[in-house]
């Protein structure tokens, strides 16, 4: 059996606020193995980003991980001090950004912001980082990879400044890749490059993947292993293929049947009812009871735990009782 590289173990993050204290991720537990790429999909707002932020350390001042483990090659993130969380993110971790315009620095240049991880975490001089950040560059398939180190980030389209990111987190040949919604806001043919891309660097250079989307299209093509998140929970874990074939959960049922077919242009459109809880009034229930079609008494007053088939997590009480719909 392989030894995860990442483990997350019962991890909870959460954020003050004057409306009350905010539990984005809750009770959440996973691992990924090497050359693995796992998908977290699921809406705005159930908590993606802000677990890959838990993971690389890099919340605001108003959130905090409350309990949990967060184990890296077998070492507890949690314990490391600032200064050693620093050496491994960038060289181990490496994380795309969502967006790329405010990510970086608009008054370096290219080739500053890219040779600043690679100073900061390999024994090369500063020529040597320049001559590595037009390697990056060209790798990433950006021609004129000179004149482009020497740009600004305003002078770039959204999709080469995508790429930057990447070089950025791909600098050092990190062991897990952090891919937070990489693909946002930018057209089907440079997304498709950009995920063709990934796959690449996956197969060459063994790196495990942290993929974070609300495209079930994306996660279709990219995914090894597939978890589905709600309201700051995971509701669903499988391989891909048993995901999108044998959907259990009912809000995984509905994120499926919500995404329109080809040939199937007469028929309207799935939606989910209802709305995401308020994460400030979470009470101990199923958080998805409130849209769900098949809601029983036990949903309203008692979590699920996980049942698992196969190797297919799912937390719903439906399969608990014996009623597979």
């Amino acid at each position: 059996m392989n030894t995860p590289l990442l483990e997350l173990k019962d991890l909870h993050t959460s954020f003050h606020t004057e409306e009350g204290t905010v539990t984005a991720v809750n009770n959440v537990s996973f691992s990924i193995n090497p050359g693995e790429t796992v998908c977290i999909v699921g809406e705005s707002g159930c908590g993606k980003s802000v677990m890959a932020l838990s993971i690389m350390q890099l919340l605001s001042d108003s959130g905090e991980i409350t309990d949990g483990m967060i184990l890296f090659n077998g070492s507890n993130l949690l314990e490391k001090t600032k200064k050693e969380m620093r050496k491994i993110r960038g060289k181990d971790i490496g994380m795309i950004f969502q967006e790329p315009m405010t990510s970086l620095n608009p008054v370096f240049t290219i080739g500053d912001q890219i040779t600043e991880t690679l100073l900061e975490h390999l024994s090369i001089s500063k020529a040597e980082a320049y001559d590595k950040a037009i390697e990056l560059v060209t790798l990433l398939g950006i021609p004129n990879a000179k004149k482009i180190v020497k740009s600004y980030p305003h002078e770039l389209s959204g999709g080469m400044l995508q790429r930057i990111m990447i070089a950025i987190a791909l600098g050092c040949n990190p062991k897990l890749l952090i891919a937070d919604e990489p693909t946002t806001a930018l057209d089907v043919t440079i997304q498709a490059q950009i995920l063709d891309l990934l796959q690449t660097i996956k197969h060459d250079l063994g790196t495990s993947i942290l993929f974070i989307t609300h495209d079930l299209g994306v996660v279709a093509e990219m995914a090894d292993t597939v978890m589905v998140m709600y309201a700051g929970k995971i509701v669903e874990k499988a391989q891909v293929v048993e995901l999108f074939q044998n959907p259990k959960h009912p809000y995984t049922k509905g994120l499926l049947r919500s995404k329109p077919v080809i040939g199937k242009r007469t028929q309207r459109l799935h939606s989910i009812s209802g709305q995401v809880p308020k994460l400030t009034d979470l009470t101990e229930s199923c958080y998805f009871s409130e849209r769900c079609e098949h809601c029983m008494d036990i949903c309203k007053t008692q979590a699920p735990p996980f049942i698992s088939e196969n190797d297919h997590y799912t937390a719903c009480w439906l399969y608990k009782e014996g009623k597979d719909q």
